[in-house]
């Protein structure tokens, strides 16, 4: 397993000595992943001059595709 992902993943409550995950546990790994993933999107775009991302909008449109954020509430 990828390290970042493994990190993660035992943020969520997983580890090398349990292979089951309850659905909460689940959920906020996904969350964690899909988090990870916008933050180096974030910073690739700040780095490259991307003016097309837009991480106080982009972001929160991810987020709920996703089923969670400010605009699912």
């Amino acid at each position: 397993m990828n390290e970042r992902i493994k990190e993660l993943a035992n943020k969520a409550g997983y580890n090398d000595l349990i292979y089951e995950i309850s659905k909460e546990g689940l959920d906020k790994f996904a969350k964690l992943l899909i988090e990870d993933v916008l933050d180096e999107v974030k910073e690739r775009a700040y780095y490259t001059g991307d003016r097309d991302w837009s991480d106080d909008v982009d972001r929160q449109w991810i987020q709920l595709e996703f089923g969670y954020g400010d605009l699912t509430k």
